[in-house]
């Protein structure tokens, strides 16, 4: 194994505009380097470097199927996807991350070439939708380490799950209930989580789900918020949660529009975000 500092070099050295050059490098080596760093605390290697180079890798079509392959299986072990779930303030959650990050580029990839075989496939999305419930760790921005970013590459990781063509109808309501419990975990996002989330809706109508269903969700998301009042009366636990369904909600409200369609969810967003300013949660 080499240094981080070594790697760092390695990686700002490549040019991916000359494919001759890509074609010269020990890629099998370079990768192995790049998945063992995957979870550095270093920001500029994990984001800019590591992170960044797949992506470009993968964009210039410079990986062959087995690389693609080893990036998939080794991502999706307990070392990486599920390393350390379940912790809360500490830096497996950057493994994680960053993992999930891979993982949806893998499955983007796939989309074009299928390259994988369908039970791998089958096997990214029931990891997702596992990776997603168990993800205790929610912060965005780590001072001194960069993005952790947990739910939204998580988020990132779900859109290409719903995008892939093998993605069944029959999962629509089980992503949204996992995004349901991703905007019920003990945490107010301040990084724009909700956003990453509703790319995920939006992946879900693109693909055919019915209007009405994302109706009947939204309405049972506000039913929680009220239930919970109840419950709680204005706790901290409430508020946090409460002023998450409502970023969502506003997030949902301006999407849709944009999109020019769920007109009867932004009746109810609209409606519930009324009542909700008037501290009204009967």
């Amino acid at each position: 194994m080499i240094t981080e500092a070594q790697l760092k070099e390695s990686l700002r050295g490549i040019d991916f505009t000359q494919p001759e050059y890509i074609k010269e490098l020990n890629l099998d080596a370079l990768l192995k380097e790049m998945i063992h760093n995957i979870g550095s605390t270093d920001g500029e290697l994990r984001d800019k470097l590591i992170y960044t180079s797949f992506y470009r890798m993968m964009e210039g079509n410079h990986l062959s199927p087995e690389q693609m392959l080893f990036l998939f299986d080794t991502c999706m072990d307990e070392h990486h996807l599920f390393c350390g779930i379940g912790m809360k303030e500490d830096d497996s959650v950057f493994t994680r991350a960053f993992s999930s990050l891979v993982l949806a580029l893998l499955l983007d990839k796939d989309r074009t070439t299928s390259f994988m075989p369908v039970e791998k496939v089958t096997s990214a999305f029931e990891a997702c939708f596992d990776y997603l419930e168990k993800e205790a760790d929610t912060r965005g921005y780590v001072e001194g380490k960069g993005w952790a970013h947990s739910i939204a590459h998580g988020a990132d990781y779900l859109v290409e799950v719903i995008k892939h063509p093998a993605f069944p109808k029959e999962f629509y309501k089980r992503s949204l209930r996992v995004i349901e419990t991703c905007l019920f975990k003990d945490v107010t996002y301040i990084d724009e989580e909700e956003g990453r989330l509703f790319y995920a809706i939006e992946s879900l109508l693109d693909k055919g789900m019915a209007e009405e269903d994302l109706y009947l969700w939204l309405t049972g998301l506000s039913s929680t918020v009220n239930r919970l009042y109840e419950e709680e009366g204005y706790s901290i636990p409430f508020f946090r949660k409460k002023m998450t369904i409502e970023q969502f909600y506003k997030t949902s409200y301006f999407r849709l529009k944009w999109k020019a369609e769920g007109s009867k969810s932004m009746d109810h967003i609209d409606a519930v975000l009324k009542k909700w300013h008037r501290h009204d949660y009967s």
